[in-house]
């Protein structure tokens, strides 16, 4: 008995709901089969008809776009730009970026594209367009310095600014966030290993203070030392100077 009340349920689930476009497509072909139809009436219904097939698309385009940037993973930053000695910092290079977001786009029928122009200056546009395939697209530009960086060729710097042109243009179509963010690009300093004294100049300096007589505790002072051991050896010439000075008969 439950059996024969349940098949009627499941057959009425199967039934898709009507289709505005579709419906409309019935009504144009049988306004175009009417040989009395006017000419101007069949003109507005193809219009109406094309516009809700674009209403269609943007829905379909949206719906797709939601689900895949739920999807989306976060990118972490393998990339490390050295600073010239100064420091360095992490960006998410764009080979990471594509392996992430490809497979995304294409469960949800989605494609992502860039082209480029030239722009006022020594710059480069680079423009980012995800198109579904329906053909409905959204696009994001970004205008980019040539990065001329050290021992780079000029297609080197071109290739490099498109790279750093790409990534920005898919994290603002995607929402894309990069873990391990660097506060816009400032570098991390890095700790610099400090020489010091050796002990044969460590035993040169004490055999001076000694000669002179300098207040030993001052002298450190001088040159921010808590001991000799940790004076920098760059600060040597000049502390060994000031001693040969007192002995002299200069001042500290």
């Amino acid at each position: 008995m439950s059996e024969v009340m349940t098949r009627p349920q499941e057959a009425q689930k199967q039934v898709a709901p009507p289709n505005q476009g579709d419906q409309l497509l019935s009504i144009i072909t049988q306004a175009a089969s009417n040989p009395q139809c006017d000419v101007e009436k069949l003109r507005a219904l193809l219009d109406m008809k094309k516009q809700v097939m674009e209403m269609d698309d943007r829905k379909e385009f949206s719906e797709a776009m939601s689900a895949a940037m739920g999807e989306m993973p976060q990118i972490f930053k393998a990339g490390i730009k050295e600073m010239n000695g100064k420091g360095s910092y992490r960006f998410a290079r764009w080979e990471d970026m594509d392996s992430a977001i490809r497979p995304v786009l294409l469960r949800h029928g989605l494609r992502l594209s860039f082209t480029t122009e030239r722009a006022e200056g020594n710059y480069i546009r680079v423009i980012g367009r995800i198109t579904h395939a329906n053909g409905q697209f959204q696009e994001s530009s970004m205008e980019l310095p040539i990065d001329n960086g050290p021992g780079r060729t000029e297609v080197q710097a071109r290739g490099s600014t498109i790279s750093y042109g790409k990534r920005y243009c898919a994290e603002m179509l995607l929402n894309i966030v990069r873990t391990n963010e660097d506060n816009d690009g400032a570098y991390t300093p890095q700790k610099q290993e400090i020489k010091l004294i050796t002990p044969d100049q460590k035993d040169e300096l004490v055999d001076l203070l000694q000669k002179s007589g300098a207040n030993t505790s001052a002298f450190l002072a001088y040159f921010h030392c808590k001991t000799l051991d940790a004076m920098p050896e760059k600060a040597f010439s000049n502390a060994k100077a000031k001693l040969l000075q007192k002995i002299n008969g200069g001042s500290k």
